[in-house]
């Protein structure tokens, strides 16, 4: 039987597109406040809420309370005799103080002006314990802030809204911070950073970019004499600037865009992990010249060359490769006890490299992830995880790496993991996905499938142990009879800054039909068939479900789209749409973009035609993709769709970029697992 939705209006609105004339009726959606937007937003969630039976949700709510993994904490910063870290519980955040053996001593201290503010992270100045700068979000507030606290005193001696990045010096025991000012009217974007003196509480501008930028960071060298600006043109490429802490001094490193990331520096001499001719990556030392000043320079070394590091026009750094490039993607990295170590990866699979030696440090498994977890003073925490293995923390001391703390000690040892590759629709183009399966399981044609990806935005995906939105764990999925594809796309960093080149702007596409190409060789494999896959994504990833969806429909179970973009048309008109034009384009910028645009928006591609399960999930106060893209997508689906599919949306009253917190997370949690399973395995 046809779904019967909650009545939806439509209005007349019509806009020209470089001739192009493009109806708009959902177009009234936008304004999340309009009486007749929250009205059609209480009978979408109303339609929602009737959908699942309440005895089966509720036991869904209690079986996830229960299997819950306990959190571990990350961002960890030494603090007095311990740690101060953060720990994410149930979609919700709280500050741990911890012991040297990181076992919880205290409640971290109520600041009364901070009541009702959600707690991120917990950053202690260097140099007096005593303040701390807190990662905070006020509830309805756009984007997270930092409060910089005296937790003497319980008090908030500077709060600084929309901040994108922050960290400590610890030559001047002051704080560092960038933010980002974009005008979606005319398309711009710049950042700023800042210095906040807490013993003064002074604050002053340091650096201000003249150029576009779609945000700006802030990294702090180990000695705390210099901080690295980065200023970035766009997800890959950013100029960077050295703020010398002692003089107040700013250099410019790099004059024009370049693909770099900062491991430290050590002896004066900067290091960074550079890709601008290098895609996989080589690590770069930056060192000043000897009588700079006025004077012209000798640059005959062998791997030297002038770097653009300039003052008065005179180059002040030279550059040379101390770890040439090699199959190995290298990303960002750390130094302990002054020995330099890269964060890296062999077909999207972690490894931790010795900069060097350019030795691999062994680790516990083969296809799995590794990340920066914190300071451990005298070493460095690292998350560590797989999709059989639940995350746990790893230290490394420079010397030995050990595990400190795990989430579970559950085996999964009739799980089977492989990486393969399948041919994307429309170049061929091998992309890797892994497989995961129950080692008895034959390739029947009749297995529910679970796939995940995001391809954008510069972001490799590595193995995890629990799907990023569902938060199925993996091995669980599969023990149940289940197969699990974790596809890796282009668009991504798997492989290096053209791995995502290929899948942005005008690439983007390549997106879909990698996804498509994994999907349909999962098929010709024996593991499944039309309609018992089932999707899931978020964010960029909601825009790759949204597409997926109106492209090939006949391909797919059941979908989850999580707060996605949708109307590719309109997306550079919101807050943070200076921001993304760089990985998507500017539909203004010209009717070639605008005509790639439309040929992949989800909100303009539907059609009347039979449609799978959907569910749509977003927030109101969502400022990264702002909840109307959910809203528009969601009332032209349910309009259109022949099948007598669902097509479901729930919008959270309080959600932002995410699903929701405490009760609101358990929920639509429990709904996300419970569409699955009825659609996939007729539960």
């Amino acid at each position: 039987m046809k779904e019967s939705y909650p009545k939806c209006k439509t209005i007349d609105t019509v806009e020209d597109w470089f001739g192009t004339v493009l109806p708009d009726p959902y177009s009234w959606l936008k304004n999340a406040q309009d009486p007749e937007v929250l009205d059609f937003v209480a009978r979408e969630n109303e339609y929602t809420d009737h959908f699942f039976d309440s005895v089966k949700l509720k036991n869904k709510i209690e079986q996830l309370k229960a299997q819950k993994l306990p959190e571990l904490p990350t961002r960890i910063w030494p603090w007095k005799d311990g740690y101060l870290a953060g720990r994410q519980r149930e979609g919700d955040y709280e500050i741990c103080i911890l012991d040297k053996n990181l076992e919880m001593t205290g409640a971290f201290p109520k600041i009364a002006a901070l009541d009702g503010v959600t707690l991120f992270e917990a950053k202690p100045c260097p140099v007096n314990e005593s303040i701390v700068a807190l990662m905070v979000q006020h509830p309805g507030a756009a984007r997270p802030a930092v409060a910089v606290c005296d937790l003497d005193k319980c008090e908030v001696l500077r709060e600084i809204r929309e901040v994108f990045s922050y960290c400590w010096s610890r030559a001047d025991g002051c704080l560092y911070y960038s933010t980002t000012k974009a005008d979606a009217a005319v398309q711009s974007s710049c950042s700023i950073f800042y210095r906040f003196d807490p013993r003064k509480e002074q604050e002053t501008v340091v650096y201000e970019d003249d150029g576009y930028s779609v945000f700006g960071q802030v990294f702090a060298s180990s000695d705390g004499k210099s901080i690295m600006a980065m200023i970035c043109r766009d997800y890959s490429v950013a100029r960077w600037a050295e703020i010398q802490t002692t003089t107040g001094e700013v250099c410019l490193l790099t004059e024009n865009p370049v693909e770099w990331s900062y491991l430290d520096t050590v002896q004066e001499a900067h290091y960074f992990v550079a890709k601008t001719d290098a895609p996989h990556g080589a690590v770069i030392r930056l060192k000043k010249m000897d009588g700079c000043g006025n004077k012209s320079v000798d640059m005959d070394e062998d791997k030297a060359e002038c770097c653009g590091a300039v003052r008065n026009g005179v180059a002040r750094y030279k550059s040379e490769i101390v770890l040439p490039e090699t199959e190995r993607i290298l990303n960002s990295g750390f130094s302990c006890k002054e020995q330099l170590y890269v964060l890296a990866s062999k077909d999207v699979s972690s490894c931790l490299v010795c900069v060097d030696t350019g030795e691999e440090i062994p680790l516990p498994e083969q296809h799995c992830a590794l990340s920066l977890a914190g300071n451990a003073g005298d070493g460095v925490f690292l998350k560590f995880e797989s999709f059989v293995t639940a995350p746990s923390l790893l230290l490394y001391d420079g010397e030995v790496l050990k595990k400190v703390m795990g989430s579970t000690e559950e085996e999964h040892a009739d799980v089977c993991v492989e990486q393969l590759f399948a041919p994307s629709t429309e170049d061929g183009t091998a992309i890797p996905y892994y497989l995961v399966r129950r080692r008895d399981a034959v390739p029947d044609g009749e297995r529910p499938v679970l796939m995940y990806a995001y391809g954008g935005y510069n972001i490799s995906m590595p193995p995890c142990y629990t799907e990023m939105v569902t938060n199925i764990p993996v091995a669980r999925w599969v023990e149940a009879g289940g197969v699990y594809v974790h596809c890796n796309l282009r668009g991504g960093d798997e492989y290096g800054s053209e791995w995502h080149e290929a899948g942005m702007l005008k690439n983007k596409r390549h997106c879909y039909e990698d996804f498509i190409g994994i999907a349909e060789q999962v098929i010709r494999d024996g593991w499944t068939k039309k309609g018992k896959i089932g999707i899931s994504g978020c964010s960029n990833g909601g825009l790759l479900m949204s597409a997926l969806v109106t492209m090939r429909p006949d391909l797919w179970g059941c979908v989850i789209d999580s707060v996605p973009h949708t109307d590719m048309i309109h997306f550079a008109e919101d807050d943070r749409g200076p921001m993304y034009i760089t990985e998507y384009g500017n539909p203004r910028e010209s009717r070639e973009m605008f005509e790639y645009l439309l040929s992949y928006s989800p909100y303009h591609n539907i059609r009347e035609t039979d449609y799978p399960p959907i569910y749509i999930q977003t927030g109101e106060m969502d400022n990264n993709v702002p909840p109307y893209h959910g809203k528009k997508f969601a009332a032209r689906m349910q309009a259109n769709n022949q099948s007598d599919n669902p097509v479901l949306l729930r919008v959270l009253a309080k959600g932002s970029h995410d699903r929701g917190q405490g009760e609101a997370f358990w929920k639509t949690i429990a709904e996300m697992q419970l569409f699955l399973e009825r659609f996939l395995k007729g539960d």
